[in-house]
């Protein structure tokens, strides 16, 4: 049985090590844009709470 020889620049400069790369880039890219809109959804949820909250004593202020 024969073994590949490490070839470090062809490893790491490689097409292989390229699409690689760039497959683990993506999955981070797309794992921070879904957590990105978690957070920004939850914010949304956060506002629409405290505007519910708020919304009765803006009406009583402006009736006084």
């Amino acid at each position: 049985m024969r073994l590949a020889t490490l070839d470090l620049e062809t490893a790491r400069y490689g097409d292989v090590y390229r699409a690689a790369r760039l497959t683990r880039l993506r999955q981070q890219v797309i794992r921070h844009i879904k957590r990105t809109d978690a957070s920004a959804q939850k914010v949304e949820q956060a506002l629409a709470r405290l505007a519910e909250a708020n919304a009765p004593v803006d009406q009583l202020a402006r009736h006084q």
